[in-house]
């Protein structure tokens, strides 16, 4: 019998794996996972001496070192001189080193310094730690190794804490920075220059100087697209451009990672191979291949340091590197086994690599290609083609196989992009046909060339870059004609766990079940050069076949299945397991879809999420029947710097399958409610909006008119909005303001965007919410005053983030609310909540959520009884 511990590394590897993931989820069990290591180690010695067999023992030793492994990040152990000492506190002389080279976003500078010495007057301390520093407007040109001395408040990282939102607390703290500051470029004072490095300043002026040579090469567009791909610099790379390559499926190829270190890998492979072949010596021991790979990596290497040396082209040289050094072995190698010995040496590098977009993608893109053409090539005959003429037999087998090859790729990465980026190009396929071998088999190796001539023959090199700046125009044609069609791309909710698992299921279980169980006629296995991305795209330069025998050991994910298969004795079996897989999961995901439809559209009770969007609105609504709306979408007041409606509510909507939203609600035209909308009304299926029809100059009201007339969203006069109406079974009242509250406003001057707030009070059976904006005492005292208003609720959403304008007295008796719900950023320059609206809350006996310390808050109630579950709480809070 054999077993998958043929292929140790896998095994070995998802073991890791699954410690990392537990590291990351349950952390602060050092000693634990210390005490299990300790005691695996023991007993394999025991074992071996005793010669007896270890089993399974090594999966629970490498389960124990994931978890391990990833504690220095996860659950760190802070000297007492660590920054993090100093946090949100005053402000302080920071004096530190520039530790890597900075990056230009949105005209502000982001660097990361390694702080040394922080003081205040005639305190100062010595103090260790990095810190995340945004340089906003003109400011000294800062290099890696430069120390600087500025004047800022070291504030700790926040998350908006949102179900299913981004984690960039965790995502910074996989770099080591655990706090961040902001400085105006004029304060910061340069002490001094770094020290010379030979073999990094090397690297830094040369990548410099090849930058400026590709400048003078021409201008436009593809000039930025040139110079991300030959040096890794994107920031001349406009917003649109990224727009086009992202809706034409291409966005990939504007991120150095390994479908450029592949494509140098294998193209320096191949153009070695030939001309050693020459060389007798070597062919007669027969070295060429293994002297070939030796000396590609070479031009691979060089390639990774010219380009930057990015975390993610760190480990796509790391995993060709390995790829090629398998060529050194006699024996033919096992391709999946290669991959999970890269994939293993990666994590035992730098374990929070496992939580990385551009690894998953790698890697999931590169086990879908080796798997699928294993499962097409058992059946195949290429041989049955030998009357055919050689090379068009030549030429039709590659673009078979590079359709095939791009088929696997963007199928085995498909979950992965939904999950994380929430788009899928419809013609991603057809534009990388088109696409990829220009750039990846022409742009970057000629650009490659000119870098290496641009030593010594300066005006050859502008040549090769002017003529990759051509093909590179034509490029940028054809992706504006793919991302041109209204269907190009759409946009997808996001996959559960659940979800993706059935999917990669359903994926073997098809391949496997069409595979035939015989070998090809010529049993032989052909090694081919694969070239494998971080964004799902991949190329082949040969038919890559493989023997009978590997077919059952191919999915390195499912070695304990794959074990089971190999123990049958008839290939029925086989089959039959497999098709019974297909039909349980097949069920899995019936009685998903069962579930979300209950959850999105079969419900009959109201659900109300205050969400977190610092400092400003978002209320998501949730009536009976699926019926959705939103009240305010948040925002800041410049979305160049942070789009909160694309980063924030639209992922969120989005994790609950959301992608039509019946009613947008803007309350009034400031940046912290609008701003947010404009993403999601260019971006979701909204129908109609409500607004005051108060319009305000700013930039942001009118790039959300022009969307909403873009799209044709129906957006009626204030007036002629209906005061009262029920909407699936939901009472919607509109207190305020009055229908001529406009006429009023230059007479009484306090009617300012705030005070004209749309405040509405929804209500389902006894329970009711009151949506006030940010309306101030006098708009309260106004609403008061109205005798028809009725304004008790159950829920409220206090009025102007708790500003001390506002909760007035008269006010919130009227309201009297069991709950109330404080929307504001965490210590924002305000300082909303006030202190004073917070006691008084308080003595008034309000159960009282706030979203900078909750995070989101979710109602949920049939008209009776209301639950409340705030994000930072697992606990269900009755509020009566």
């Amino acid at each position: 019998m054999t077993s998958y511990y043929s292929r140790p590394v896998i095994p070995l590897l998802m073991a890791l794996v699954c410690g990392i993931a537990l590291g990351s989820k349950y952390p602060g069990y050092s000693l634990w996972a210390g005490g299990v290591i300790l005691l695996c180690v023991g007993l394999l010695l025991f074992l071996v001496v005793r010669n007896q067999s270890a089993n399974k023992l090594p999966l629970f030793l490498f389960l124990a070192l994931g978890y391990l492994s990833l504690q220095p990040w996860a659950y760190p152990a802070f000297p007492p001189s660590h920054l993090i000492r100093y946090l949100d506190s005053q402000r302080w002389d920071i004096e530190g080193v520039i530790a890597r080279r900075p990056v230009m976003v949105n005209n502000r500078q982001h660097c990361v310094l390694h702080v040394e010495r922080i003081g205040r007057g005639h305190d100062s301390r010595s103090v260790v730690g990095k810190l995340r520093v945004t340089v906003v407007g003109n400011a000294p040109v800062l290099h890696p190794g430069d120390r600087i001395l500025f004047t800022s408040r070291m504030r700790s990282l926040r998350n908006f804490n949102n179900p299913g939102g981004f984690d960039y607390k965790r995502y910074m703290s996989f770099q080591g920075i655990w706090a961040t500051a902001y400085i105006q470029g004029r304060h910061i004072t340069l002490l001094d220059r770094k020290a010379h490095r030979f073999w990094t300043d090397l690297i830094d002026n040369t990548r410099h100087r090849i930058a400026r040579l590709i400048e003078t090469t021409g201008q436009g567009s593809q000039v930025g697209v040139l110079k991300a791909l030959v040096v890794g610099d994107r920031s001349a790379i406009a917003q649109h451009t990224r727009d086009g390559f992202n809706r034409a499926g291409v966005g990939h190829l504007l991120a150095i990672s390994g479908l450029h270190i592949g494509i140098v890998a294998t193209m320096a492979f191949l153009f070695l191979q030939r001309v050693l072949v020459n060389i007798k010596p070597l062919l007669w021991r027969a070295w060429t291949r293994k002297a070939a790979a030796v000396l590609a990596l070479i031009p691979l290497w060089f390639y990774g340091f010219v380009s930057g040396f990015s975390p993610s082209t760190q480990r796509a040289v790391i995993m060709v590197s390995i790829f090629l050094m398998t060529f050194l072995v006699e024996r033919e190698h096992d391709v999946i086994n290669t991959i999970a010995l890269a994939a293993l040496l990666i994590l035992v590098i730098f374990p929070p690599s496992v939580f990385s977009i551009s690894f998953q993608l790698s890697f999931c893109a590169v086990l879908a290609i080796v798997f699928g053409f294993t499962c097409l090539t058992k059946g195949s005959n290429r041989n049955a083609e030998m009357n055919q003429n050689p090379v068009m037999r030549s030429i039709k087998n590659r673009l078979i196989d590079f359709l095939w090859v791009s088929i696997f790729a963007i199928g085995g990465t498909l979950p992965l992009v939904m999950f994380y980026f929430n788009q899928v190009s419809l013609v991603g396929l057809l534009a990388n046909l088109l696409i990829v071998p220009l750039v990846g088999f022409t742009v970057v190796p000629l650009g490659l060339i000119a870098v290496f001539l641009s030593s010594f023959w300066l005006q050859c090199a502008g040549w090769c870059f002017t003529v990759c700046g051509a093909i590179l125009k034509l490029c940028l044609k054809l992706i504006d004609v793919f991302a041109g069609f209204d269907l190009a791309a759409v946009k997808t909710f996001t996959p559960s766990v659940l979800e993706m698992g059935c999917y990669y299921l359903l994926v073997w279980a098809g391949l496997s079940l069409i595979a035939k169980d015989r070998t090809p006629p010529d049993g032989n296995a052909q090694r081919g050069a694969i070239v494998f991305d971080d964004a799902g795209q991949v190329e082949n330069n040969a038919a890559i076949t493989t023997r009978h025998k590997s077919i059952s050991r191919v999915n390195g994910f499912f070695a304990d299945a794959l074990s089971y298969l190999k123990d049958q004795k008839t290939p029925l079996k086989r089959r039959q397991f497999i098709a019974t897989v297909a039909v349980i999961v097949t069920i899995a995901l019936v009685w998903n879809a069962g579930y979300w439809l209950y959850y999105r559209f079969w419900h009959q009770d109201l659900r109300v999420t205050v969400l977190d969007v610092g400092q400003g609105n978002a209320a998501l609504l949730e009536l009976p029947g699926g019926y959705t709306m939103l009240i305010d979408g948040g925002g800041f007041s410049d979305n160049s710097i942070f789009d909160l409606g694309a980063r924030v509510v639209a992922p969120f909507l989005w994790r609950k399958k959301i992608k039509t939203v019946d009613t947008l609600i803007l309350s009034h035209p400031n940046s912290d409610h609008l701003n947010g909308l404009i993403y999601l009304a260019e971006n979701f299926n909204v129908q109609k909006m409500w607004t005051t029809s108060e319009a305000k100059n700013t930039v942001g009201y009118r790039e959300l008119m022009e969307v909403v007339a873009k799209r044709d969203i129906a957006l009626p006069n204030f007036r002629l909005l209906p005061r009262n109406q029920v909407i699936h079974g939901v009472k919607f009242n509109i207190l305020y303001p009055s229908d001529n509250f406009l006429e009023k406003k230059p007479d009484e001057k306090w009617r300012d965007t705030n005070n004209n707030s749309m405040v509405i009070r929804i209500s389902l059976g006894s329970i009711s919410f009151l949506f006030p904006g940010d309306i101030m005492a006098e708009a309260e005292n106004e609403l008061v005053q109205s005798s028809h208003t009725n304004l008790a609720s159950t829920v409220l959403l206090a009025p102007h983030h708790g500003s001390r304008s506002s909760s007035t007295t008269p006010f919130l008796e009227r309201v009297a609310p069991q709950v109330v719900v404080i929307s504001s950023g965490w210590k924002n320059s305000y300082r909303f909540p006030h202190p004073a609206v917070l006691q008084q809350y308080r003595q008034r006996g309000y159960q009282l959520f706030r979203t900078d310390t909750h995070g989101a808050i979710n109602f949920i109630t049939d008209g009776e009884h209301l639950s409340v579950k705030p994000f930072h709480s697992g606990d269900l809070h009755n509020a009566n």
